[in-house]
């Protein structure tokens, strides 16, 4: 994946349901000023987010001319509608549409890229984490939801819309049969093991169990009584690693890469615990590949929306 820069700075934005992100980062990947608000969730458009990305920026720059700048990469949850340059009914914010592309360009005057969040983290990770001398590469971010980015032979996967590696709609359990937030299907692996709803599959594996207990109110609360030895908790962490194994051993027979990169905030928080019960439920029908933790931390999708910017190509050459 060879690239060409003009231009040794650009401004990356991470669009997170909770917190809005943005850096400038110089084009070795080195983030030379950060900053994080919480991301706007009410007017009358999802224009309302385009509006304080370009006011985040100006506060950022500070009084410099956005000339020097390579450009903006812009990582947001999908669906995107690449052509219209918005993210359609993204399920981490309470807008139908939010156009990006057009209002950031338009006021600020510097080309716009935007990108799929877990497509934008595999882009940090080949260029500046971990899959940088590999040619194939998984990054699969567990946070409040579950998605993934692909990387097949120098090739980012994008699919005929631009949407493709959704790996957190993998069906992956029919056991429990709970019904996913995407409102489109049951059993998915976001169903189970995002940080949403982690605390759904217990109560729902407590009592298919006929198992009393306080049911722990978040995923943080579950994985600390893990820790603590909780015998409930612990038999729990061993169900949630059958179904974390499958779905990374759905990844490995979808795209038998060489290394999956662990993101997302249930990852970077527990990530120990989630490797550990999962390893003991992959399934070995392929060589199973490196699997390890981001050493991106947070900034993964934040480093490929930079690396969108800079015009790092996603495809091989």
């Amino acid at each position: 994946m060879k690239r060409k820069i003009t231009k040794n700075l650009a401004i990356a934005v991470d669009i997170g349901g909770t917190n809005l992100r943005m850096a400038i980062v110089g084009s070795g990947g080195k983030i030379i000023k950060k900053n994080v608000a919480k991301t706007i969730r009410k007017g009358k458009s999802g224009s309302v987010v385009a509006e304080q990305i370009i006011n985040e920026i100006k506060r950022l720059a500070g009084k410099n001319s956005l000339k020097k700048y390579a450009g903006i990469g812009v990582s947001i949850a999908g669906p995107i509608d690449y052509v219209k340059g918005a993210s359609v009914n993204p399920p981490n914010m309470n807008f139908a549409f939010v156009p990006i592309v057009g209002p950031l360009k338009y006021a600020l005057g510097l080309s716009v890229s935007i990108i799929n969040d877990c497509n934008a983290g595999a882009l940090g990770e080949k260029y500046f984490g971990a899959g940088k001398k590999v040619d194939n590469l998984v990054y699969i971010t567990m946070s409040s939801g579950i998605g993934g980015g692909a990387i097949m032979n120098n090739n980012l996967l994008l699919g005929k819309d631009g949407n493709a590696a959704e790996i957190g709609h993998m069906t992956v359990d029919t056991k429990y049969n709970l019904a996913c937030t995407c409102q489109k299907g049951r059993g998915h692996w976001e169903a189970y093991a995002s940080g949403n709803n982690i605390p759904k599959f217990f109560r729902a594996w407590t009592e298919k169990n006929n198992l009393e207990t306080k049911f722990p109110s978040t995923a943080k609360d579950i994985f600390e009584t893990a820790r603590k030895k909780n015998k409930i908790t612990l038999r729990f962490m061993e169900e949630l690693g059958k179904i974390n194994g499958r779905g990374i051993s759905n990844v490995v027979a979808a795209y038998d890469p060489e290394i999956i990169i662990l993101g997302g905030a249930v990852t970077l928080g527990n990530g120990d615990l989630v490797l550990r019960y999962a390893k003991k439920h992959i399934e070995k029908l392929l060589k199973l590949p490196e699997i390890k933790i981001t050493k991106l931390g947070e900034n993964a999708p934040l480093l490929g929306a930079a690396a969108l910017a800079f015009g790092y190509p996603q495809k091989g050459s």
